[in-house]
């Protein structure tokens, strides 16, 4: 009968190996092909930006081609497939405008309909890649709305995967209040006060932002730590902006899931 902690000792052995294994392989480089569209007139802009992958590992390739053709409305399956989709997007704000604006007076419409698309290659390490999506959209109305999302990728399946565990935690919530803060304050070296934070956000009271909610969107991997963006009225004011900050990998350890701790350094 094998001792219960030989069985151990193996079970942690093997562990160890296949972690060291996967961390060990070397996939390829994912390369990529930028496709452009630009086109405005005084009823509307359009722009799209592509960085479409079209060499390295197979399931990564596949994996991402189909995520920005997801996002772009099921039309893009090349980079040659963005001129004519930023084509067709033109037209048809263009045609939006003048139904809402034609009958009206020039002093009485407001600017033109616009779309902008950047979906760009954001990090890549040898074990995961991660994509930015950016839009911008407007169609009348004070201001136009923003939105900015990352998307990371494990290399040796091409899968996104849950990045965090343990959310409910104190000690989570703490580094949240310390991003944020960053944020506002210009850099993690400077300082602010729990009452001057409360000048930016929604929260009225200091014990508030004690539990400032994750973000809506699941953060991302950089090649340095975890990325965290509220988009905006999230947490703050339109004019606010994006809120977005790092923690990094030595302090969001505790916190990440083991297929996430499995892709870090």
């Amino acid at each position: 009968m094998r001792h219960p902690f030989i069985t151990m000792m193996m079970a942690a052995a093997f562990i160890a190996c296949s972690h060291h294994a996967f961390a060990a392989k070397k996939f390829k480089s994912i390369e990529v092909e930028t496709a452009k569209f630009d086109k405005s007139d005084s009823t509307a802009e359009v722009s799209v930006l592509v960085q479409w992958p079209v060499k390295g590992d197979k399931a990564v390739v596949d994996s991402l081609q189909k995520f920005i053709n997801n996002l772009l409305d099921g039309e893009i399956n090349s980079p040659k497939d963005v001129q004519p989709y930023g084509e067709s997007l033109f037209e048809s704000l263009s045609t939006d405008w003048h139904s809402v604006y034609d009958d009206m007076l020039p002093e009485e419409r407001l600017g033109a309909f616009t779309r902008h698309y950047e979906i760009t290659l954001e990090a890549q390490t040898n074990n995961y890649i991660t994509y930015f999506y950016r839009t911008h959209e407007y169609e009348g109305g004070i201001h136009g709305y923003t939105t900015e999302v990352g998307f990371t990728f494990r290399k040796n399946d091409g899968k996104q995967i849950p990045l965090l565990t343990n959310t409910d935690s104190p000690q989570l919530a703490k580094l949240i209040k310390e991003g944020v803060k960053s944020f506002f304050a210009g850099g993690s070296d400077k300082s602010m006060s729990d009452e001057e934070l409360l000048d930016f956000l929604f929260a009225e009271q200091a014990e508030d932002l004690n539990n400032i909610p994750l973000p809506g969107n699941a953060p991302y991997l950089s090649e340095t730590g975890v990325v965290f963006l509220y988009t905006q009225y999230e947490i703050a004011p339109y004019s606010s902006g994006i809120i977005t900050f790092e923690i990094p990998f030595a302090d969001i350890i505790p916190f990440l899931t083991p297929e996430a701790k499995e892709l870090i350094p």
